[in-house]
């Protein structure tokens, strides 16, 4: 055992509430620190001069007395906002709950009811669009175009990567606002 266990259970071992094991390992502790057997002589003898002082008598009011200067005390320790927020605690939480469900409905009605209404702004909807002239490449571009190295001894079945394919744009998809 050590000086901090000890400590933490000296008064354990002044009023003998400890099973034998940890008596006996205190015991041995105390044989051999010195410091530990100071202080448990020391907390005897204040033990031992408190029970031999008189019986005081209070008056029949003492404990109330004292119960009220103990919560005065506590109160003016309390800050202002603390005391505020309990006192209306309750209020806060109700105003913060209709505020909470006001703002809901509006965030439902905006997303429900307004886009359904006549004159609305339109939704986003999905089109199937055709090719774009504009978009078409030129014939000269679209002819096969022969590889600048062609290999006449070796010829394999892999595709040709120098072609240029036209663009179709007929099943495309895109997104368009009325």
């Amino acid at each position: 055992m050590d000086c901090y266990s000890f400590d933490r259970i000296i008064s354990d071992y002044i009023d003998a509430n400890l099973n034998v094991k940890l008596r006996q390992e205190a015991n041995e502790h105390i044989g051999v620190c010195p410091r530990c057997r100071e202080k448990l002589a020391d907390l005897k003898s204040i033990l031992n001069e408190l029970g031999s002082l008189p019986c005081r008598k209070t008056r029949p009011d003492f404990e109330s007395r004292l119960m009220d200067r103990i919560n005065q005390t506590k109160e003016q320790k309390e800050s202002r906002f603390i005391r505020m927020f309990q006192d209306y605690s309750r209020p806060i939480s109700v105003i913060a709950a209709v505020m909470l469900l006001v703002a809901t409905s509006i965030f439902v009605y905006t997303s429900v009811v307004i886009p359904n209404s006549p004159g609305s702004i339109p939704s986003a909807e999905i089109r199937s669009v055709g090719p774009n002239k504009s978009m078409t490449m030129p014939a000269a571009a679209t002819a096969n175009v022969q590889p600048a190295l062609v290999s006449t001894t070796n010829k394999s079945n892999l595709p040709d990567t120098n072609k240029v394919e036209t663009p179709n744009y007929n099943n495309q998809i895109m997104m368009v606002n009325e």
